[in-house]
């Protein structure tokens, strides 16, 4: 018996420690965590932004997450799919966006799957890594040198 399977579907773009707070927590809520990395069409697709790391290399990165047991690419925001596919018990979010839980709860009547929303993760995210290289690149970010 595998128990209670987790699923928790992300680009898992720039990896920071709110990636590590959500994968930590939703597995704390089942047996098996599985995560879904969004391909970099669907990420470009939903967000509006190619990811900076490409996805062999995001899966690569979650893959060795010790929480996490198994990694899938997710190249469609449809989750009744992936829920077919995987067989997942809970859906694991914390996005405000993207797959957001009334969404994802909808997406998911009638298969049993209870979604998890989690609120308070890490302040660090994606978009704001992303404004911070952003202004490196333009030179009005922060300077540091390397002696």
């Amino acid at each position: 018996m595998q128990g209670v399977v987790g699923y928790s579907p992300g680009v898992f773009d720039l990896f920071h420690v709110g990636h590590l707070d959500l994968l930590r927590r939703a597995a704390a809520g089942c047996d098996r965590l599985v995560a879904g990395v969004l391909t970099d069409e669907l990420a470009a697709e939903l967000h509006g932004v190619r990811p900076a790391v490409p996805l062999i290399e995001r899966m690569e990165i979650v893959a060795n997450v010790r929480q996490v047991a198994d990694v899938v690419p997710l190249g469609e925001a449809g989750l009744h799919r992936a829920w077919r596919s995987l067989a997942f018990d809970r859906l694991f979010t914390g996005a405000p966006d993207g797959f957001a839980a009334g969404d994802a709860e909808r997406a998911l009547a009638g298969t049993g799957v209870r979604v998890v929303r989690f609120d308070g993760l890490a302040e660090t995210g994606s978009p704001v890594l992303r404004g911070a290289l952003r202004g490196a690149r333009h030179g009005s970010g922060p300077r540091t040198s390397v002696a």
